[in-house]
């Protein structure tokens, strides 16, 4: 014979199953986390990616300048089968819009600078336009440096779950040499360091965000908005039709 369920047992069992059963236990460690999350988010086998940059930014050769605001990529990437489409907009630039599709060892470029037409080019080697895992493995690495810092703060809301917020910062001495910006030394770029804001689901520990905001005196001030979600969802790229597509690289009108 079934006993019967007391009204306590009913409403815990209830909440047991609304929650989906035992919680992932929390990280309180920000190194633990960033390494974590890092490493999970490099075993994705797919993601969808959303940046945006604002600000102004001048450039000290020429002593021109423009603002940022309005500059976008979105993207989704098949890290597994190397496949990936990637769409930009960056209006100060004459306006510049265009689209980049990767499959397998074949590139098609087009842009509002270079007409209707994709201009193909092949690698001996496939290659996506923004492939994660070299990305956060350096990231990964960047925790052994000497004098970076690592910060937990106050778990944040993103979307319907609920993630890390850790801070990373790098200081301008543990960063590669020779890495330029706009025709200027990053370092000058940066001051003190890299403050680099970083948020991961709490559950799956995959990176959902990164964003950093920039100082660079004369050089202007600038952020960076990066977000990632559609984790493991199937992407679908096809090649252009053939009569809408030139062998070779670009040729950009100035």
């Amino acid at each position: 014979m079934l006993r019967r369920l007391t009204p306590a047992a009913v409403l815990l069992t209830a909440a047991v199953a609304a929650c989906g059963g035992p919680t992932t236990p929390a990280i309180n460690d920000p190194v633990e986390i960033i390494s974590q999350g890092m490493e999970a988010t490099a075993d994705a086998t797919s993601f969808h990616m959303d940046l945006t940059l604002a600000g102004n930014v001048t450039i000290p050769e020429s002593g021109g300048s423009f603002n940022l605001e309005g500059t976008t990529a979105s993207g989704d990437f098949d890290v597994e089968n190397e496949e990936g489409r990637l769409t930009f907009e960056v209006p100060a630039l004459f306006d510049l819009s265009g689209e980049v599709l990767q499959i397998g060892t074949d590139s098609y470029v087009k842009s509002s600078l270079t007409g209707d037409t994709y201009s193909k080019t092949t690698t001996e080697t496939g290659e996506l336009p923004a492939d994660p895992s070299s990305a956060f493995a350096e990231i990964r690495d960047f925790l052994d440096d000497e004098g970076v810092e690592t910060e937990k703060l106050a778990d944040v809301n993103c979307g319907d779950r609920t993630c890390y917020a850790v801070r990373l910062t790098i200081p301008t001495e543990a960063l590669p040499d020779g890495l330029q910006a706009f025709g200027v030394d990053v370092g000058d770029m940066l001051g003190d360091g890299l403050v680099l804001d970083l948020q991961f689901d709490r559950e799956t520990l995959q990176l959902t965000q990164v964003s950093t905001d920039l100082d660079a005196g004369e050089l202007g001030t600038f952020g960076l908005l990066v977000t990632f979600s559609g984790y493991g969802e199937t992407v679908d790229v096809s090649p252009p039709p053939s009569d809408q597509v030139t062998e070779g690289a670009p040729a950009l009108p100035f």
